[in-house]
């Protein structure tokens, strides 16, 4: 036979034929395995998903919260020395949830400038039990420079008399739920707006103002 004849006998269903592999045998057991094992982790997902959503339910968590329950102002007519005293309040909302608080540190601003820094107000780290308030006193606390003093007596003498501060108090923060405590401390800030009068007394609509706070 010539060679353009063998050729030309050589139909594209016999090429395909002889390039043609077998197909991989089906296993059935190995479909069935794989099938329960992503049933089985779906549902221990589903489970889990549930029990830390009903925790949550159960404990519901809040953040603690902080009021200014005192504040004054000593010398504000006078134009110095201005001293500050006061207290704060920490109340602790959670039923189930315990805080250990760091030192905590005061600053004072006065016109966005700082007239006190980074006064301690404890000695040591302080334990919160859940559904309990806990005072944070401060006193003795002067304004400097001298002439921040000057311009406090400047706002008393003038206007309404109104004189605005930022307390300012830092520490840090972790929590305790049961038997299980956090380890990691966290960052705490807290702002709190307070006016006095010319009297250097806390203005009535700032007792009991909650301050802002940021954590976690």
């Amino acid at each position: 036979m010539p060679p353009e004849a063998a050729v030309s006998s050589s139909t594209p269903r016999s090429v395909a034929g002889r390039f043609r592999r077998p197909l991989p045998v089906e296993r059935p057991h190995l479909t069935r395995c794989t099938k329960l094992l992503c049933s089985a982790f779906l549902t221990l997902l589903l489970v889990a998903l549930v029990i830390i959503f009903v925790v949550y339910l159960a404990v519901r968590p809040h953040r603690p919260r902080f009021h200014v329950t005192s504040f004054t102002a000593a010398g504000v007519s006078s134009g110095g020395p201005v001293v500050l005293s006061g207290q704060l309040s920490i109340r602790n909302p959670n039923r189930d949830i315990a805080y250990f608080f760091d030192r905590f540190y005061l600053s004072v601003e006065y016109r966005g400038a700082e007239v006190a820094k980074d006064r301690p107000l404890t000695a040591a780290p302080t334990y919160q039990p859940p559904k309990t308030t806990t005072p944070l006193p401060f006193e003795g606390v002067e304004v400097s420079p001298a002439t921040a003093g000057q311009d406090i007596a400047k706002d008393a003498a003038e206007g309404d008399g109104r004189v605005e501060m930022t307390v300012r108090v830092r520490s840090r923060i972790r929590a305790r739920l049961a038997f299980w405590g956090n380890r990691h401390w966290h960052p705490l800030n807290v702002r709190c707006e307070v006016a006095v009068g010319p009297d250097g007394q806390l203005l009535a609509e700032y007792l009991q103002k909650r301050c802002s706070i940021d954590f976690f």
